[in-house]
Formats: structure tokens, C-alpha cells, sequence
């Protein structure tokens, strides 16, 4: 089996941000982080990481939601529609807890657990090579 670590990003206060971050993680020993232990059969591996470069890829797509929510005008000229704009470009925001810092911290989770499984994967291999080699074949 192939072990890897995988980093989960957690806010100040230790929950856990979005779901697509509860599957993979943020930078190794970054602040806040927790991380998983995972085993993979080698054999499987990139079905892994193709799966977590597609989440990825998803999550940077989604991106432009935020965008959009960020740039959004009131609906109308009440104070009301102004306080409701405000509060929904600040959820959407980059700020941490708002959308965009969510997405950006699971991307950077799933692009650092995807990296560790390809260092796990050819340290994993170079191990096979090495005792091929040592048995003569």
C-alpha cells in the first residue's frame, strides 16, 4: 500500500472549511491544519489523483461565482438592498470564511495532497526498483 498524507484546512477555531477540503488538504504543516493519513493501492494511485486534479479544477471553475457575487450591485436604490449587497460580497469574498477564501484554501488542499501522492508514488517505486535490482532481475 501507498501511504500519503492528506492536509485538511481548519479556521482559527478548528472546523473544518467546505467539504471538498474535509476529503484532501491545505499546505503540510500549515497553521491550523489538520492532516490524515491515507493508504492507496499503488495500482490505483492515479485514479486518485486525477479524481483530486478534477475536484480541483472544479473548485477553480467555481471561482467565477465568487466573482460575480463580488461585483454584483444592489438591487435597488433602499437601504435594505445597499446592507444586503455589502453582507453578500463580504460571504463571497476572500476574507477567511467568505466563498472565495474557502475555494482557494480547498484548492490548495487537494493540489498539496495530490503532490503528496506523487512523491509517495515514485519514492514507492524507486523502493520497487531498487529491490528488483537487488534480486538479480
Amino acid at each position: 500500500m501507498l501511504m500519503f498524507d492528506a492536509v485538511t484546512p481548519f479556521t482559527a477555531i478548528g472546523k473544518a472549511v467546505g467539504s471538498a477540503a474535509a476529503a484532501a488538504g491545505a499546505a503540510a504543516g500549515a497553521a491550523g491544519a489538520g492532516t490524515t493519513r491515507f493508504a492507496v493501492d499503488p495500482d490505483q494511485a492515479q485514479k486518485m489523483i486525477d479524481g483530486l486534479e478534477a475536484a480541483a479544477k472544479q473548485l477553480k471553475d467555481l471561482m467565477r461565482e465568487a466573482e460575480f457575487l463580488t461585483s454584483t450591485g444592489a438591487p435597488g436604490p433602499d437601504p435594505f438592498s445597499g446592507w444586503a449587497t455589502i453582507h453578500m460580497r463580504k460571504a463571497a469574498g476572500e476574507e477567511p470564511g467568505g466563498y472565495a477564501w474557502a475555494n482557494q484554501k480547498a484548492v490548495e488542499a487537494l493540489e498539496t495532497t495530490v503532490a503528496n501522492i506523487k512523491k509517495a508514488l515514485a519514492e514507492y517505486r524507486g523502493t520497487d526498483d531498487d529491490a528488483k535490482t537487488a534480486m538479480g532481475r
